[in-house]
């Protein structure tokens, strides 16, 4: 009984310590962090774009994403919100130029997390189009923030959306 207290107290300490360096570390990382990633598919530009504008479609083709509710339009803009797993968030499209430019910001501050995402289309010609997806995120929690720096890195998701797209359009 006596060894199965000392490992449970060792355990205990371990993750004490590994949460509390990571805390450490976590603020010396900026919480404002950029990030860009472009993939080019074989689809026409308004095919592409088509997919993009589409915010209810998203959880059908791009993974993480378990459901969308559209909300009321703010000021004449589109506004939605996403939900991933624990994850919801309000995005709202502030800036929107079809079938070439989207950028959609989280306008709620319900979650550890906040940014925008620019997609930026080009027509490439011959049927192919390049998608150039920015991301601007806030992490103000410390420990999340060196976990993402350090661990996952800041293009984790913008990775995945460019498999999602490329998987969608074969």
């Amino acid at each position: 009984m006596r060894m199965l207290i000392y490992i449970v107290i060792t355990i205990v300490g371990l993750l004490v310590t590994l949460f509390g360096v990571l805390g450490v570390v976590g603020s010396f990382v900026p919480e404002t962090h950029t990030a860009s990633m472009s993939v080019d598919v074989a689809t026409p530009i308004d095919r592409v774009w088509a997919a993009i504008d589409d915010p209810p479609s998203f959880p059908q083709w791009l993974p993480g994403v378990d459901a969308v509710e559209m909300l009321p339009d703010k000021d004449g803009r589109r506004a939605f919100r996403q939900k991933q797993g624990r994850n919801s968030f309000v995005l709202e499209e502030t800036v929107k130029q079809p079938p070439t430019l989207v950028t959609r910001t989280i306008t709620d501050d319900n979650g550890p997390f906040s940014g925008s995402w620019e997609h930026r289309l080009e027509d490439l010609g011959d049927g192919r189009t390049r998608v150039t997806v920015t991301e601007t995120g806030t992490i103000k929690s410390p420990i999340p923030r060196a976990i993402m720096h350090y661990a996952i890195g800041y293009d984790y998701y913008l990775n995945s959306f460019a498999k999602a797209l490329k998987a969608k359009f074969g």
